[in-house]
């Protein structure tokens, strides 16, 4: 099963972005080019990252047998159902988003899951719900999690 993004939140970015770099032109233009190259550089990224977002297979959740393969702007990793205790929905910075803890005795990614712990309390979260509330995606997760351990 393969999820993805929906393109919306993508296209806004695109779309904020590029009236930031307009302006940013504009305020160069107008004598001011600290605060306007800044604006360039900076939502120039974001459209970047927008263009490459809306790419066909930059971002994904493809779910198996063995787990599930996140895919975040062509970057992927994995994570295999039976290192998983539960998927649980949780806010991290005002954002709900799917969580985990890893099962005792799992020692991958030891000091990343510290940090992220200490950071939000959770050993690790999906960067997206791909289009679906954090606890409905959840509840999918745990179905595969317990029919495929």
């Amino acid at each position: 099963m393969k999820l993805t993004p929906p393109p919306l939140k993508f296209v806004i970015l695109l779309l904020v972005s590029a009236a930031f770099v307009a302006m940013g032109i504009f305020l160069v233009a107008q004598g001011k080019p600290l605060i306007g190259w800044l604006n360039i550089v900076f939502f120039g990224l974001g459209v970047a990252v927008a263009i490459v977002s809306l790419l066909p297979g930059s971002n994904h959740l493809q779910l198996d047998d063995e787990g599930l393969e996140v895919c975040s702007l062509y970057r992927r990793w994995s994570v295999r159902w039976g290192d998983v205790q539960t998927f649980f929905p949780a806010f991290i910075s005002r954002r709900e988003l799917v969580c985990w803890n890893y099962v005792p005795g799992y020692s991958g990614q030891r000091a990343g899951r510290v940090v992220a712990s200490h950071l939000a309390g959770v050993e690790a979260a999906l960067p997206d719900t791909y289009g679906m509330t954090a606890a409905a995606l959840a509840d999918l997760l745990n179905q595969w999690r317990i029919r495929h351990t």
